[in-house]
């Protein structure tokens, strides 16, 4: 019997796993995926999270592979380069962001964790004695053999449609976002500065792409992303594209073949009714899944990690409750981004708003001071 089973491998349960072991307690990791996504996409973490890391090894090791401090963002628009985040904003406000790359953080945490990991197997369900959970029910995927784990505390962190929540009975309202993300991994173009992040905001007959972005990432490949309004067709987005390839800066990534060879990604959101019950609690996308914008997602997650941790090794009694006491005032902050653009990207707020907010920034430094200090304030959802 283990103390505490994991459901789900993500950076959250990650980091919860290592945590706990360094504790004292015995783990293990239940994860559906036996490798990394196909896929990489931009993410963004913040100082609390980054602090959390290198808890468990020391910044160098992580800054080989996994994150760097981010060193602005570069915007392109009819040709001219805007910068729109540069060094001396970032130390104005105070909120480093980094540069993370989300596959390589995954797969390092859990290879030094020290939990047992068990990949390639899917949760059935959870296991009760009376009203109490007492562990999992699995099943390898290559096999289909099901077997049961026991453990003293089931944590969740099995994503928007968790089935440790759902063997919770917590409900959770779930929300399309309106707009589809399109990423894949590229080489990063020689001579482009390693640690600027550029974006190219669409033009407005683009027929549904709202813009594209390169995101450096250690070991010189690059995170791509667009942003697509949902139902834009293949064809559709190739005609946007050319246009938007026209950008003399672009022309280094003109032929990655867009949108073809790119993963389409949908995200839902919400907040669940309930972070856990007798002997079973929740964290990251199985009580608050975000879209990313602003990287709040892992921040969340981690945050919640380091939190449970906390409390587990210290025998509070009734976690669950705890951790919800604890954590959802800064999860619902952390959530407001993602609302916020749910709202604007679904035409709710005045269309003037949204085209004169992008001039209102870039003629304000100061503007944008202030909203790198909120956005990593919510982002992180950490108490400050």
């Amino acid at each position: 019997m283990f103390d505490v089973v994991i459901a789900g491998g993500g950076i959250g349960g990650a980091v919860l796993a290592a945590l706990l072991v360094r504790g004292g307690l015995r783990v293990t990791v239940i994860e559906r995926a036996k490798g990394p996504p196909p896929f990489l996409r931009p993410e963004i973490l913040w100082p609390p999270a980054v602090a959390t890391l290198c808890s468990l090894r020391p910044r160098e090791f992580w800054e080989r592979e996994c994150f760097r401090a981010l060193g602005g963002i570069t915007m392109f628009r009819k040709g001219r380069a805007i910068p729109f985040l540069t060094p001396a904003i970032i130390s104005r406000a105070g909120a480093q962001p980094f540069i993370n790359q989300p596959n390589n953080t995954r797969e390092t945490l859990l290879a030094i964790c020290g939990a047992e990991v068990r990949r390639g197997v899917e949760v059935l369900g959870v296991l009760r004695d009376g009203a109490r959970v007492c562990g999992l029910r699995a099943r390898e995927i290559a096999t289909g053999v099901e077997f049961e784990i026991e453990a003293a505390l089931t944590v969740g962190d099995d994503g928007p449609h968790s089935k440790v929540r759902e063997g919770c009975g917590i409900p959770l309202e779930l929300r399309r976002f309106p707009v589809e993300f399109l990423v894949r991994a590229l080489p990063w173009p020689e001579g482009w500065p390693d640690d600027v992040v550029r974006l190219w905001p669409a033009r407005r007959n683009a027929a549904g792409l709202l813009g594209f972005g390169m995101m450096p990432m250690p070991g010189g490949s690059a995170a791509a992303l667009a942003l697509v309004r949902g139902g834009q067709s293949d064809a559709a987005l190739e005609e946007a594209w050319a246009g938007l390839s026209g950008d003399e800066e672009l022309a280094a990534v003109r032929e990655c073949g867009f949108p073809h060879g790119f993963t389409r990604i949908h995200r839902d959101w919400g907040h669940a009714g309930g972070y856990g019950c007798a002997g079973a609690v929740l964290i990251g996308d199985a009580i608050h899944p975000v879209s990313p914008a602003g990287g709040q997602g892992a921040n969340m997650a981690i945050a919640d990690a380091d939190a449970l941790a906390r409390l587990i090794l210290a025998g509070t009694p009734d976690i669950a409750a705890a951790l919800e006491n604890e954590r959802r005032p800064f999860n619902e902050r952390g959530i407001r981004p993602t609302r916020l653009a749910s709202r604007a990207m679904s035409g709710t707020l005045p269309g003037a708003l949204a085209r004169l907010a992008l001039p209102l920034f870039l003629s304000s430094a100061a503007l944008r001071v202030r909203a790198l200090r909120v956005l990593a304030n919510m982002a992180a959802a950490v108490p400050r």
